[in-house]
């Protein structure tokens, strides 16, 4: 019996670990291919763009003096590809230059695109963490609280979400922006720190970024908090009624440890899936509200870049932006399957 045991422990030890294994190489094939579709999707982008991104540089150099077998040369190391070589030749060329970090070079800044995005993408990233993660903690309270007491403060919850999310993001940063900074004139409305300041970890710096940040950061909490709280009083509503939060309540268990130990805990997994997710999809709403206060970042160089038609540095941005949600949408896969052996297939 002992034997026969142990023979059935490791099978099912080898049957989890074939599972692990196939979940892990599903999840980072799948990651893998929808990589090479946006880098695919952007190569298409750059050849359906009017113009030639190629020509306009290569005029370019031949107007600024430089000989023409070097202006072509330089033009074809700048843009990442040569018209003059077959479309699959240039598809190849496309993909080795952006696995070795070469996204092209933009002809409105006069840098490579690589340096322009990895100067601006740590600013996006700094407000879209923190916005999101207050809306989420906030969204998840007043959710609970919505969701537990049914009334007057429901009531109020509910109008007051339904009010900030029915309002345009780029309408409401510019209700804040002359609220604050036009009238009440406590916030400025445009640009990181002050002028005259050095950045770095010194305290003028530091206090003149977050007044800055303040807008733009307030504008995305109060677009995105009440997603997450109709979503988190939905998602405990419909628990609310179930056979295990009935027999904690006849044990006699108090509302508020019902409301965090049962309800609160189960309404958390598929939230924190969704704010993983949300992270990718965020920098895509960048554009409006880093315009709006001049924030540079992934969504103001994408604006001054498309708006300048400077083509290798807008498809670039745009690329990032996509491997941006590709990465959270993984994350949040990766985390969903640590979390619940269910979706390994375990």
């Amino acid at each position: 019996m002992a034997i026969m045991n142990s023979v059935h422990e490791v099978l099912r030890r080898g049957s989890a670990i074939r599972g692990n294994v196939m979940w892990a190489l599903k999840t980072i094939g799948l990651l893998f291919a929808q990589l090479l579709t946006a880098v695919t999707i952007a190569f298409l982008l750059i050849h359906a763009m009017p113009g030639n991104p190629f020509e306009i540089m290569l005029s370019n150099l031949l107007r600024g003096g430089v000989p023409y077998q070097q202006a072509v040369t330089l033009a074809e190391i700048m843009t990442g590809y040569n018209p003059n070589v077959p479309l699959f030749i240039q598809y190849f060329q496309y993909l080795w230059n952006f696995f070795h970090g070469n996204l092209g070079y933009s002809m409105l800044y006069k840098a490579p695109n690589i340096v322009l995005i990895a100067a601006a993408a740590p600013w996006t990233i700094l407000i879209v963490s923190i916005s999101l993660t207050l809306a989420f903690i906030f969204g998840y309270y007043l959710g609970l609280i919505g969701a537990s007491k049914r009334g007057k403060l429901d009531t109020l919850i509910n109008a007051f979400s339904v009010i900030f999310n029915s309002i345009p993001s780029y309408m409401l940063a510019l209700i804040l922006l002359i609220a604050f900074g036009v009238y009440i004139k406590i916030l400025p409305v445009a640009g990181l720190y002050d002028r005259g300041l050095t950045p770095g970890l010194n305290i003028a710096f530091i206090l003149s970024l977050l007044k800055h940040l303040t807008l733009p950061v307030l504008t995305y909490f109060l677009i995105l908090f009440p997603g997450w709280a109709f979503g988190t009083r939905n998602l405990a509503l419909s628990i609310t009624h179930e056979d295990y939060v009935t027999v904690a309540r006849a044990r006699g268990l108090s509302e508020r440890r019902i409301l965090s130990s049962y309800i609160g805990k189960n309404v958390l997994l598929p939230q924190l899936t969704a704010l993983l997710f949300s992270y990718g999809l965020l920098f895509g709403n960048s554009i409006f509200i880093e315009s709006m206060f001049a924030i540079p970042g992934l969504g103001y160089l994408l604006s001054a870049a498309a708006g300048a038609r400077d083509y290798t540095l807008t498809i670039s941005t745009f690329l990032i932006i996509i491997i941006a949600v590709i990465l959270g949408n993984f994350i949040a896969d990766v985390t969903y399957g640590l979390i619940d052996p269910r979706v390994r297939g375990v």
